[in-house]
């Protein structure tokens, strides 16, 4: 197997059976890897943190902390780290979970030495898209930096450069998606078992739906924007996003209220592109609360319409996870989802555009683990 082109040539092997582990360490630093080795999924957990393996082998099954809750671990430390599993045959119920997890592949025992090599290939090509894009996107700031005469020509490549980026990194996640939930079905087929058809279905209908929202945040975003003004009643967009959200939020069990503007006031408002800003706004609300494990919780999303010093302001608020701050340096200038695999990217960049284009800003406050606030301000005159 050739990783040459690998950078981080690291694995980390977490398995309870002392025999695999030795087996696969030989097998794999015969491919070249540097073989970390844990006992059990929280020594695993621990090495991983310290090693940064670009890929990681884990059984399913082990006492104390499982394969499954190291694969969500990890993932949320590292969504680009690509992670395989190892089941016992006929554990499909824990392939499907793996697979829903974003697993890179699983492999079964007996492990057959050309299922592991398929396996790593598999996570090596992953890899490699990812680092791709990466040196795409280092590329273009060094373009940027070396054109400071052509500023706007820079910041267009800049656009599409990102655009491109987190097109593909949608895409292939979706592909993975779309790959393990086929696989699902097909078992549910071949076995006859409606639960892993359900499964499998459910697992399709998910991906089928990023495909769908990808495609329609890329169309809004990338657009040329003649927008819609019409003197508008400013709590109207508010009062749609209500409507639209509450069954989610009962759902979620979310506290979700409409604070409305009491003064009688009309602005020059494209009340659709509006409605798209505010429900992107609060669905990021209601997924910041998909982080946060605290028990008992009361969750909380607000939103409050006012007229402030010639102003219409939208606030959205919640007491969610909040947004790090490494992210929220270039939260609205570049390519970036705080939703991990699940996120497409462009919903922020959709939202400063319009709100832009209304001649207004959008700021933000965030706390991590205390929730974030977004102001979106728009002039009560507004051009027509």
């Amino acid at each position: 197997m050739n990783n040459m082109a690998m950078k981080n040539n690291k694995i980390l092997l977490v398995d309870d059976e002392a025999g695999i582990r030795k087996v696969l360490k030989i097998t794999l630093e015969s491919y070249g890897y540097d073989v970390c080795l844990a006992p059990d999924g929280e020594t695993g957990l621990k090495i991983f943190t310290q090693k940064m393996p670009c890929i990681v082998i884990t059984d399913i099954k082990m006492p104390g902390i499982d394969g499954i809750e190291v694969l969500k671990r990890i993932k949320n430390l590292s969504p680009e780290t690509e992670v395989i599993v190892i089941t016992g045959h006929g554990d499909m119920d824990l392939v499907v979970q793996s697979l829903q997890y974003e697993a890179a592949d699983f492999i079964t025992k007996p492990i057959d030495i050309g299922d592991l090599e398929a396996a790593i290939k598999k996570a090596q090509d992953r890899i490699a898209i990812s680092r791709n894009i990466k040196s795409y996107m280092d590329d273009l700031e060094t373009l940027v930096k070396e054109k400071d005469k052509k500023i706007n020509e820079s910041e267009k490549l800049v656009t599409i450069g990102q655009t491109i980026a987190g097109m593909s990194h949608a895409i292939k996640n979706i592909a993975g998606g779309l790959k393990g939930s086929s696989f699902v079905l097909e078992q549910g087929i071949e076995l006859e078992n409606r639960e892993y058809l359900k499964q499998g279905w459910e697992m399709m209908k998910g991906n089928i739906d990023k495909i769908t929202k990808l495609s329609l945040d890329l169309l809004n975003y990338a657009k040329t924007t003649q927008l819609n003004l019409q003197l508008e009643n400013p709590n109207k967009p508010a009062r749609e996003i209500m409507q639209l959200m509450n069954h989610r939020a009962r759902e979620k069990n979310i506290v979700f209220k409409l604070r409305p503007s009491t003064q009688k006031t009309l602005v020059f408002l494209d009340c659709e592109a509006i409605h798209n800003c505010i429900l992107n706004l609060v669905t990021n609300a209601f997924d910041s609360f998909n982080k946060i494990v605290t028990p008992n919780q009361i969750k909380n999303v607000n939103i409050f319409v006012q007229v402030e010093n010639n102003n219409i302001v939208y606030r959205v608020q919640d007491n969610g996870c909040g947004i790090n701050d490494t992210i929220k340096k270039s939260i609205f200038n570049n390519f970036i989802t705080t939703k991990g695999m699940k996120g497409t990217g462009f919903g922020l960049m959709t939202t400063k555009k319009i709100i832009e284009e209304h001649d207004g800003e959008i700021t933000f406050e965030t706390k991590e683990e205390e929730g974030s606030l977004f102001v979106i301000k728009i002039p009560l005159k507004s051009k027509v």
